[in-house]
């Protein structure tokens, strides 16, 4: 049947359900869920910008690896004096938010982006790092 709707497994719980074929393939209750740990998170930054990903990880009982997607997806976009960054797919320069950094997006052609599905809302920009190193000082 592919991704297009009808029947589908939510990628998060396994339950089966009718997936419109928009957005992540998961179920009602688990977008519930993930909005939930999305704010609190957005949340949790927002109150404390210099926490560690660890550390926001640790107060909201939000797995890194889901904290690192919303970063990825661009819904979460951090400050420039946070110590979480994560890493373009291509080079591996530190970003503070999407999949890839500018430069490699640029250089990278339009069929490409296409193919690895790159929306511009998930094209990074670098942390200002004069900041973070103060940051690391301290």
């Amino acid at each position: 049947m592919g991704m297009n709707g009808g029947l589908q497994s939510c990628l998060r719980c396994g339950n089966m359900f009718i997936y419109s074929g928009m957005g992540k393939c998961i179920c009602e209750n688990c977008k519930k869920e993930d909005e939930a740990e999305f704010q609190s998170v957005k949340n949790y930054i927002y109150e404390h910008p210099s926490a560690t990903i660890m550390e926001v990880s640790k107060e909201t009982d939000v797995r890194v690896v889901r904290i690192k997607s919303y970063l990825k997806d661009g819904r979460l976009i951090i400050s420039d004096d946070s110590p979480i960054f994560i890493n373009c797919e291509v080079c591996g320069e530190s970003i503070k938010y999407g999949r890839l950094c500018r430069n490699c997006a640029d250089t990278m052609s339009t069929e490409m982006r296409n193919a690895l599905k790159v929306e511009e809302y998930q094209v990074g920009e670098k942390p200002n790092m004069s900041i973070r190193t103060r940051f690391l000082d301290r």
